[in-house]
């Protein structure tokens, strides 16, 4: 098999897994609330802490990378995500569950997400990074629509507890040998492309070779697409965090919402590579914002649901949103790629992230501050359309940047 290949399929497999784990908190949300009787914004804090927690590692983590390669990192992500949802099967107090889910569990996911898998990415492939990203990384929605209906299934046949335990043993022997085996490191760090082989998501930026983090903090595309991954979680999560319990209570089947849990991650999967192709051929800034318009579409969705409660407007959601979600990190992982490339690129690439953690962070425990003070999540859903406005004009003024 070619390298490339094989290289794709192992990170798309390892995200799969790793994501459609970490994003089961939604799932596990609703019966956390019902045995504990806790706040939602106390429990969706969990997130918070844990997207806090993977915003402070990333720069940290693409640092390691660098120095120790993205094979050593992966393995101790997975057993880090694996144990903490084996732990999390043990919870008896809100700290737990912010230990458990929000420190271990995101030093397990950052050790499996966006920056080793990127630096991996950036070192094997070099032609139509766009495309290829986005395929890598629409595994993470074949995780949602695989593991969101699992972890319900689960949940009515053992308990919540047990569900997560067995979850969290299924991730460590299906993803350590895996990356044992498969996660193998280029021998050498292959810088951006040049610009006449670079894709179309960078074109207006000129590739530079191996430049040092103090060239990119001195251009504008750099803030950009951190202003960028600072805004698209804020869009994002107060949504995604809240979405099962969204419709829990309005009156909807449980596993019928599992299920359109995974549509959407299915779709998400779906996004990701046609953005990819999307920002190879037209650019990522057009790409992007497309794609924030799916994720404007599915908020107004699910604004439409709670005053006409009804299937179809649910999938509808899972549709848009779905379509949206996660888009843009394979966008400003090609494009970054392409202008950053190189022997810093891992600490470069941890940088950019910091806006991601950020937003991340505030995201989940805005939306269930919202629902706790009005009794509803509809200024939540509302703010995602502003913040999908405001991230989508971040790649423009990155895609002005003169050349």
């Amino acid at each position: 098999m070619n390298a490339r290949r094989r290289i794709v399929g192992v990170v798309w497999l390892i995200l799969a897994a790793a994501y459609g784990l970490f994003f089961s908190f939604s799932i596990f949300f609703v019966p956390l609330i019902e045995e504990f009787r806790w706040s939602r914004a106390l429990t969706a804090g969990a997130m918070s802490v844990s997207t806090m927690v993977q915003g402070v590692l990333a720069p940290v983590t693409g640092i390691v990378v660098d120095r120790l390669g993205p094979r050593r990192v992966i393995l101790l992500g997975v057993v880090l995500l694996g144990g903490s949802s084996i732990l999390a099967g043990t919870i008896q107090a809100p700290w737990h569950l912010y230990l458990y889910t929000g420190v271990l569990g995101a030093m397990g996911i950052v050790a499996l997400g966006w920056v080793p898998m990127g630096v991996l990415l950036s070192r094997w492939v070099v032609e139509r990074r766009g495309r290829m990203v986005g395929l890598a990384f629409s595994g993470m929605g074949i995780g949602v629509f695989v593991f969101g209906p699992l972890a319900q299934w689960l949940i009515d046949v053992v308990g919540w507890r047990g569900a997560s335990v067995m979850l969290g043993v299924g991730v460590l022997v299906l993803l350590l040998p895996i990356a044992w085996w498969g996660a193998r490191d280029a021998p050498v760090p292959a810088p951006g492309p040049p610009v006449a082989e670079s894709s179309r998501a960078s074109r207006p930026q000129r590739a530079r070779e191996d430049p040092t983090l103090a060239q990119a903090l001195r251009t504008r595309a750099f803030w950009a697409l951190g202003a960028a991954y600072l805004f698209t979680p804020l869009a994002v999560f107060p949504v995604f965090t809240h979405q099962v319990a969204f419709a829990v209570d309005l009156g909807f089947p449980r596993l019928q919402v599992a299920w359109l849990f995974g549509l959407m991650g299915l779709m998400s999967s779906v996004g990701r590579a046609v953005f990819g192709v999307v920002a190879d051929r037209f650019g990522g800034a057009l790409s992007a914002t497309i794609s924030f318009g799916c994720t404007a579409g599915g908020a107004l969705a699910l604004v439409a649901t709670e005053a006409w409660p009804h299937t179809a407007w649910l999938v509808v959601y899972a549709l848009l949103f779905g379509l949206g979600f996660g888009a843009r990190g394979p966008i400003i992982t090609a494009i970054a790629a392409d202008l950053f490339g190189g022997r810093r690129f891992g600490v470069i690439y941890g940088l950019l992230n910091l806006g991601n953690g950020v937003g991340a962070a505030l995201g989940p425990w805005f939306g269930g501050a919202v629902h706790d003070v009005a009794g509803s999540y509809r200024i939540a859903f509302l703010s995602s359309v502003l913040f999908s406005a405001l991230a989508s004009a971040c790649f423009w003024v990155a895609r002005r940047r003169a050349a």
